[in-house]
């Protein structure tokens, strides 16, 4: 009776625990866990179900095989009762804890998986604004081109589509043309031009049913018209959707882009749209509607499909998401649809797709040339693979493991105990204490020897095996002690240690420390790294007394490995150090190269605006263009200081200097700025100080020109004012900037040394700026060890000051304030040899050999160079450059004796062979020509890196036509004073 109770009782619990844990599973996990993928969610179920269930199948298991169910209980399985309830509570424990850690990681997965799909999402709606946006690009090129003419004939609308070629430029577009607007009466002598000038077969066709119009809207020109005949003289004005597109381009003058339509020319049913851009005509006003219906000339236009134009747009999301464009917002409406592409093929893709339901979706709503689109991504399979969605189940996995042997050990413990009560009870009193005492020794003994996860051996004075504990059989790959007893120790051990090994065996044998690593074979073969502890024991019978020798064997192969791995890893990061310096390098490169074409050509712009006396307007223009590009490239060195900054890689010179001189340098630099807005700028040297110091002069007038250029760009109306001062009790001088400008608030201040940060975004946006210059002037004072401090009040003004720690100074180096205000006759003569012009034959009679790949900066540079007198030939890089000084035109020929050329002005950045290459050729074969480095980098080490690849001096992008003509005329035979171009 009693046996069939407790076997009831227990089905009855396993009942009750499974339908728990379907509750759990079904109800409880999808409440507090995110949305995890569908197999992510059946492992989570599966392993959170065997949590609950495996610990109590597994100990009535156990609890039956050692009790077997009786029908009297006895005192042992009374004490069972107190023995299952630190059980129970290991479980509730193990259960809850590990419930926790696994929903806390289900929730982090589902936020790290939400942040990479927010990335992904954006990189593609970036990528489909940049490829609308080239649109706009061409068709705004191509307005020009029709701008620029009076009568654009159609051999030169050809010329320029073979240079332009739309299909391959732009892709998505199947053509580009102009459409002329053709009043119905004047339809006769149209047709008589248009034979004459597009083609005998020239006709009107109509695209749709549009009828009680004025006028049509005729595509004269279309290239390529092999794919585009179809569309070659028709009527975009007979149809709805391309005629409202057309007349809200004329009316806007902005691009404008049409209704979803049928393409004429599209054989592949593609969704189809045109893109506008009204053209007029040159210097008439364009402000309002009606002057822009005076001045309008017809429109430049792009036929495009969505299909071609967003082709692979999903791989910009790594293809881990599935994308659709629909117009407006309609995304329920499947004739708004522009285009969708999958980045995850299901195999079955109709019976799949519909079941399978996006972890995240996420729209947006982006306007393309007056038209509204909605951009609609999802994420797909490919990101449901994501490794974190599984760390739950896992964790689930690890815990149920962790809790059961919990149990296990806490059952086995038990179970001992019990067994000792049980074997003491048949015992007398004192026979039963000795045996407790003797086998709780025996038991610590064993537990200790058999359980340190150690190796652990006993060795004779010989170095013989006498005995060893689990972990050392491990070690020698031995399945029992009896199977090592009697081995030698040295016997395992490599060539090259035993010395080492018998060493520290005879060290511990006199009670000397030991330690020592050696290679160990174990009986299969495999080797191990071995740390040896070695101590000597005495094994005292009642017959003899032995000495032994108890040695600890650690394995340190995995350690040492990773070891290893760390120094390689330290390696890898130095590499990836140095070649982040090569990255920003070649940046710097790729910015100033074109920056050299747009400034240089600026400059000769405004000469030849000069020399013909044009209108003012035309010279505002060419002075917006260089104070543009003047202000980008500062923006660039901005990033780039930055960037040194950063990555440690700033350098500084320490060399004497005088404060005055370079603070009335930076006052008259500023004075212009000042006087543009009406403002006072002046200087106040209040206490005497020192006459020189030693410093970065270069860096100290970049901190001083962004500090008060801040106070100039800050303040409207009053005055900007720099204190100069010296502090005897820090020995510092101290430079202040005062303004009378906005001021800021205590907060403002907080984040106003941030890279890209400035007061607030209104301030931003009303004054412009990077938020550039105060971070970087921060962080150059304090690599000079001085710093720059901030006080302000909104409305009032605001003071930055900049402090700097000085050396001794002799009593008579001093300046006093009214000296320090004085003008300094030699800076004077110095300014005054600068704007001299000389005549115009500083390189009258050089020759010099250009190796420079970009077409534009070779025209420019050729352009001072002859201008300058001297005879340009020029080359696109290194390789053709040595083939010009050599007697067989090769590179490896000798080289030609006297060089043809005074000189080699070379970039560094050429494809082929570029500029260090070919420089270290030519030295290697002796030539002793000078080499002038004409380079783009920006980073510290360039000139060295130069002069080390054989070059004789070096000058950077973009060109300063005064340093480029100095720095060759040096090399002139009969140099001459430079010249002023």
């Amino acid at each position: 009776m009693q046996c069939n109770k407790v076997l009831l009782r227990i089905v009855i619990e396993l009942v009750l625990v499974v339908i728990a844990a379907d509750i759990v599973t079904q109800f409880l996990l999808p409440e507090v866990i995110p949305s995890l993928p569908d197999y992510a969610s059946r492992v989570l179920d599966m392993a959170s179900s065997a949590l609950i269930i495996a610990p109590y199948i597994i100990l009535r298991v156990l609890s039956l095989w050692r009790n077997p169910p009786r029908e009297e209980a006895t005192p042992v399985e009374s004490s069972m009762r107190d023995v299952m309830r630190p059980i129970f509570l290991i479980v509730i424990l193990g259960v809850g804890l590990t419930s926790i850690v696994a929903v806390w990681l289900a929730r982090e997965a589902h936020r790290q998986a939400e942040y990479e799909f927010d990335g992904l999402a954006e990189r593609v709606k970036i990528d489909v604004t940049r490829r609308m946006t080239e649109f706009e690009h061409g068709l705004k090129a191509l307005r020009g081109l029709h701008e620029a003419s009076e009568v654009l004939t159609l051999s030169e609308f050809r010329d320029y589509c073979k240079v332009v070629d739309p299909v391959a430029c732009f892709p998505g577009a199947m053509g580009q043309g102009f459409i002329r607007q053709v009043q119905k009466d004047e339809v006769g002598p149209f047709l008589e031009w248009a034979h004459e000038n597009l083609g005998g077969d020239f006709t009107i066709r109509s695209a749709g049913s549009l009828q009680n119009t004025s006028d049509y809207l005729v595509i004269c020109h279309i290239e390529p018209l092999a794919l585009n005949r179809q569309a070659w003289g028709l009527d975009v004005g007979s149809e709805a959707n391309r005629r409202a597109a057309a007349v809200k381009a004329k009316s806007s003058g902005l691009p404008t882009l049409s209704a979803k339509i049928d393409l004429v020319q599209d054989n592949l049913d593609q969704n189809g749209f045109l893109y506008y851009l009204a053209v007029y005509e040159q210097g008439k006003p364009l402000r309002t509607p009606e002057e822009r219906q005076k001045a309008f000339k017809g429109w430049v236009y792009m036929p495009i499909t969505s299909e071609l134009a967003l082709d692979g747009i999903v791989w910009s999301g790594d293809g881990k998401i599935d994308i659709e464009v629909f117009d407006d917002r309609a995304v329920d409406d499947p004739n708004a649809r522009l285009f969708v592409e999958h980045g995850y093929q299901f195999e079955d893709h109709h019976a799949n797709a519909d079941q399978y339901m996006a972890l995240f979706e996420k729209s947006y709503y982006l306007s393309f040339g007056g038209r509204h689109w909605t951009v609609l991504i999802r994420s797909n399979p490919s990101f449901d693979t994501s490794g974190i969605f599984m760390r739950p189940a896992i964790t689930v996995a690890v815990g149920g493991i962790v809790t059961l042997l919990l149990v296990i050990m806490t059952w086995n413990m038990s179970a001992a105990r019990l067994r000792a009560i049980q074997m003491a009870e048949s015992m007398t009193t004192d026979l039963k204490a000795a045996k407790e005492e003797a086998e709780n020794g025996v038991r610590r003994f064993t537990t200790i020897f058999n359980g340190v996860p150690i190796g652990v051996v006993v060795l004779d004075e010989h170095g013989n095996v006498i005995d060893s504990n689990p972990a050392a059989l491990s070690l020698w790959e031995a399945k029992s002690a009896e199977q090592i007893r009697g081995m030698s120790l040295l016997d395992q051990v490599a060539w090259n240690s035993r010395v080492d090994v018998v060493q520290g065996l005879c060290d511990a044998l006199i009670s000397k420390p030991s330690c020592i690593e050696f290679e160990m074979m174990g009986l299969r073969g495999t080797w191990r790294r071995i740390e040896l502890h070695s101590v000597v024991a005495l094994n005292t019978t009642s017959e003899e007394e032995t000495i032994q020798i108890l040695t600890v064997l650690r394995d340190v192969t995995e350690q040492r490995r990773a070891e290893e791995d760390l120094r390689e890893a330290r390696i890898k990061a130095e590499e990836a150090n140095r070649s982040k310096s090569e990255f920003l390098a070649n940046m710097s490169h790729e910015i100033r190269t074109p920056m050299t074409a747009i400034l240089g050509y600026t400059d000769l712009l405004a000469d030849h605006q000069r020399d013909r006396d044009a209108n003012t307007e035309t010279g505002e223009y060419i002075s917006t263009i260089r104070r543009n590009g003047e202000h980008l490239l500062t923006i660039i060195n901005d990033i780039l200081d930055l960037s040194k900054i950063e990555a440690g890689m700033m350098t500084f010179e320490t060399v004497p200097m005088r404060i005055d001189v370079l603070v009335r340098e930076v006052m008259d630099l500023m004075e212009v700025k000042a006087t543009a807005k009406g403002l006072t700028l002046n200087t106040i040297f209040e206490t005497k100080i020192p006459m020189i110091v030693h410093s970065d002069p270069i860096r100290l007038r970049q901190i001083l020109v962004n500090l008060v250029g801040n106070a100039i760009k800050f303040t409207e109306i009053g005055r900007v004012r720099l204190r100069v001062s010296y502090a005897k009790s820090d020995k510092t001088i101290r430079l202040s900037v005062e303004d009378s400008g906005i001021g800021m608030t205590d907060e403002q201040i907080g984040k106003l040394f941030q890279a890209f940060v400035q007061a607030d975004n209104s301030t931003a946006r009303r004054f412009g700026g990077t938020g550039l210059g105060l971070r970087i002037s921060k962080r150059l004072a304090e690599m000079m060890d001085g710093d720059i401090t901030v006080t302000s009040e909104p409305g009032v003004g605001s003071v930055f000051c900049l402090s700097l720690m000085v050396d001794d100074v002799p009593d008579d180096q001093w300046i006093t304030p009214s000296m320090a205000r004085g003008q300094n006759n030699a800076d004077e003569e110095v300014a005054k040899n600068k704007s001299k012009k000389i005549n115009s034959t500083a390189l009258q009679g050089m020759r010099v050999l250009l190796a420079e790949d970009g077409p534009d900066n070779v025209r420019l540079i050729s352009f001072h160079l002859r201008k300058a007198g001297a005879e340009v030939f020029t080359v696109e890089n290194g390789k053709l450059a040595i083939e010009q000084l050599t007697v067989d035109g090769t590179v490896d020929g000798e080289l030609r004796s006297p060089p043809p050329f005074d000189v080699l002005l070379t970039d560094m950045q050429m494809p082929v062979m570029d500029g260090y290459e070919s420089a270290i050729r030519l030295r290697e074969k002796g030539c002793q020509m000078p080499i002038v480095a004409l380079t783009a980098h920006a980073m510290a080490g360039d000139l060295q890196k130069c002069l080390d690849a054989g070059c004789t001096a070096y000058t950077t992008k973009p060109i300063d036509r005064h340093r480029l003509i100095e720095t060759i005329q040096r090399f002139h035979p009969a140099a001459k004073e430079p010249i002023e171009i």
